[in-house]
């Protein structure tokens, strides 16, 4: 299997011809709005110039002409002014409200999250063992909240700002043509100025992110509730304290030395609008003493220069915070849409009901590895067969697991499950008859008997736990668990069976005050269990999904070696008609299975029963003694 492709280098162009058509497609009425706004709000700061003229000139008149002038256009233009600053106040309003509490909020929530991820359920799962991935999965998920922004501010770029300056355009040229080609020749070198920075942002974001993810780590070994605990016993605080201050500290001056560069071009900016400022004065001054414009044309157009710079700031300013400072997270963002996913096409098979598993020398790298984790295997696991897979930390069992399963993609060789390729199967069709527990299990914060069937949720009913805000004694609102759930009879006799099973004590009110619909997170009003008890309910999780093939990847690591003999006897009993692979390092364990496969250094190096492995006197014989002399 190829390993996953990632393209680093993407214009401002394609970042918004991959978005924008995202957005609107979902979003049809809202964007139309949004646009109809734009243009009409920067329209309204375009006439204002034009309005401001006619006003001035009656003013003029009457200055001129003095008792002999009519205030009849004084009165018009004191009116057409009014009525466009207030049309301005409705449509900022108006415009402003759409943008940060419909658009932007409904682009995050219901376009960019879900397609990120989307996207993310259809990587395959070796695909997040490689760091720069995991680099730019940070980054993307970033960026759903900040792509809205992006494309709201390039929208009002040429919508808003492009209305306004086309409006003023007009009313320039129609002025004096000079007048408009001055105002063009001193925005082109800010415009081309901000090109500059916006690559020197993007790069910034580039370096920064592995450096900020060891931040990210740091940072938690000293405040984090999981790690903070052995910083202090270990007495390992100020180390990490250290290494926190020296990575912001890098942080910090790679930022310092971009926002060197960028004050730098600011001033030679500041500069050329300081020169254009008195050009167009100069010009203006001259037009008027040359005829060519009215004093009412003169003052309106001096009045606006303020605005008409002070506009071109605003949108360049907003292309710097809004785009430039989130265009590297933008990239990111579609660089994962991009990544090779794992769609084998549906063909309609299915796996077998008592699968066989059949690995014909598989080979596989982790990403960026230059050494193979598994390398030339092949074994044969036969239906209903219990296997045990032994080997020392490191020699690569876990590895092989997750490839007979399916959830890691051989890059060589092939992986038949239920006489379906591994690498040629849509994976919730392979996985259709599969369970595991696992080592590494996930603690979900919901109630104990959803903690069990969520691996078969759809036979056990949707979830509906919902978090709601209620007000606690101190009057401050804190995120409540409602369960809105309650379980049918058949559910919760499946439950039942496969908490017994797994020796998860259910009725016992001391640990579970609620029973089966005890919350299992002290954070949200509930209870916290100990390592064991965790072990047990992910067994009891992986017991009731319906299957034929199940896996065990040392789930009982935290369960003292009595226990761990009874469950896995249990087990053996529930497994009889299923195919089984068994994960311990407690080689005691590994006698239930049909089979022991003994690893080493990424290959099979023997397999057979214990007494035929033991009287090898090979590794088997010696991890086996070793471990025997320790419980002597």
């Amino acid at each position: 299997m190829d390993k996953p492709e990632k393209k680093k280098s993407l214009s401002l162009l394609k970042a918004v011809r991959v978005t924008l058509p995202m957005a609107v497609k979902a979003l049809p009425f809202t964007w139309l709005l949004y646009f109809s706004l734009a243009v009409l709000h920067g329209a309204s700061w375009g006439v204002v110039a034009p309005a401001n003229q006619v006003l001035y000139d009656a003013l003029a008149n009457i200055a001129y002409a003095g008792a002999g002038g009519t205030l009849r256009y004084v009165y018009i233009g004191a009116l057409l002014v009014a009525g466009v600053m207030l049309m301005q106040q409705i449509l900022n309003g108006i415009h402003n409200y759409v943008a940060s509490q419909v658009l932007n909020q409904k682009m995050d929530g219901v376009v960019f999250k879900p397609r990120f991820y989307e996207k993310m359920g259809r990587l395959s799962a070796e695909t997040f063992e490689d760091k720069e991935v995991l680099d730019d999965l940070e980054k993307a998920g970033h960026a759903t909240w900040q792509i809205p922004h992006v494309l709201m501010t390039l929208n009002d770029i040429v919508f808003f700002y492009g209305s306004y300056y086309v409006v003023m355009g007009i009313f320039l040229w129609r002025m004096r043509p000079l007048l408009l080609v001055a105002f063009a020749l001193i925005f082109a070198p800010v415009a081309l100025t901000q090109i500059v920075e916006a690559k020197m942002w993007d790069k910034l974001e580039k370096e920064s992110a592995p450096i900020r993810r060891r931040f990210t780590h740091y940072e938690g070994a000293l405040v984090s509730r999981e790690m903070s605990k052995e910083t202090r016993l270990f007495g390992v605080f100020h180390f990490f304290r250290r290494l926190y201050m020296n990575t912001l500290e890098l942080l910090q001056e790679k930022e310092w030395s971009v926002r060197k560069k960028i004050t730098a071009i600011t001033l030679g900016l500041n500069l050329v609008k300081a020169g254009g400022w008195v050009g167009v004065m100069l010009l203006l001054f001259n037009s008027m003493m040359a005829g060519y414009v009215t004093v009412g044309a003169f003052a309106a157009v001096f009045g606006s220069i303020g605005m008409l710079f002070g506009i071109l700031e605003e949108a360049f300013s907003r292309i710097k915070w809004s785009v430039t400072d989130r265009l590297g997270n933008t990239h990111n963002y579609i660089n994962v849409l991009e990544m090779k996913e794992f769609a084998p096409p549906e063909n309609g098979k299915k796996p077998g009901q008592s699968p066989a598993v059949e690995a014909e020398n598989i080979t596989f790298f982790y990403p960026k590895a230059e050494k193979p984790a598994v390398q030339n295997v092949s074994v044969r696991i036969a239906p209903g067969e219990t296997i045990a897979l032994v080997g020392e930390n490191g020699s690569g069992k876990t590895t092989l697991v997750k490839l007979l399963t399916g959830l890691y993609k051989a890059n060589e060789g092939s992986v038949i499950i239920g006489g379906l390729n591994a690498n040629e199967t849509p994976e919730h069709t392979l996985f259709d008859q599969t369970s595991g527990v696992f080592q590494n299990h996930t603690q979900y914060v919901f109630t104990l008997a959803e903690n069990v069937f969520i691996s078969d949720y759809q036979a056990g009913g949707e979830m509906q736990n919902e978090i709601v805000l209620r007000k606690n004694e101190q009057n401050n609102e804190v995120p409540t668990v409602e369960n809105r759930y309650r379980h049918p009879e058949a559910v919760n006799a499946r439950v039942q069976q496969a908490l017994t099973t797994a020796g998860v004590d259910f009725r016992d009110t001391a640990t579970f005050p609620q029973g089966l619909e005890t919350i299992l997170s002290r954070d949200f009003g509930g209870v916290q269990l100990s390592g064991g008890q965790w072990q047990r309910i992910a067994m009891a999780r992986g017991l009731y999904r319906a299957h034929r093939y199940i896996v065990l990847d040392e789930p009982t690591a935290a369960i003292d070696p009595l226990e761990e003999t009874r469950l896995y006897t249990q087990f053996a009993q529930y497994a009889h008609d299923k195919t089984a692979i068994l994960v311990t390092h407690r080689l005691g364990s590994a006698r239930i299975a049909d089979r022991i496969l003994v690893m080493d250094n990424g290959q099979i190096v023997e397999e057979g029963t214990h007494d035929t492995l033991y009287a090898q006197n090979g590794k088997y014989t010696e991890m086996w003694d070793a471990q025997a002399a320790r419980y002597e």
